[in-house]
């Protein structure tokens, strides 16, 4: 029998085979878990390891590429969606279509600033 993921909220789950050796020690961990009340070093490695193991596009940007977007976002008056926030997928696609825009219009401020100087 697989290990089965389940997620109520978005009505989801997800038959895993996992061998019975693998099976049977997540047992023992879990029973550990709850016998000693305490679950939440666990409960951490779990969802440290799930994160990691998700596609590069479903990752969170970096602080780097949210910054950058920000800028961009002020620069252009154009929103930022939500989803760029959450998602490196999304961030980049928002990057990929205004990075362009930005750059001449950063290109533009700095001649007009460069002429006035003069």
């Amino acid at each position: 029998m697989p290990l089965r993921l389940v997620d109520d909220d978005l009505d989801l789950s997800l038959e895993i085979a996992m061998s019975w050796n693998y099976r049977e020690a997540l047992g023992i961990q879990l029973h550990r878990c709850l016998a000693a009340g305490a679950s939440a070093p666990f409960e951490w490695r779990l969802i440290t390891t799930l994160a990691s193991i998700l596609d590069d596009d479903l990752q969170p940007p970096t602080k780097s590429q949210v910054s950058y977007a920000l800028s961009i976002a002020k620069a252009l008056a154009v929103s930022l969606p939500g989803e760029a926030l959450q998602y490196k997928g999304s961030m980049k696609q928002f990057l990929n279509r205004h990075a362009p825009m930005f750059r001449e219009h950063q290109q533009k401020y700095s001649t007009s600033a460069e002429r006035q100087q003069s």
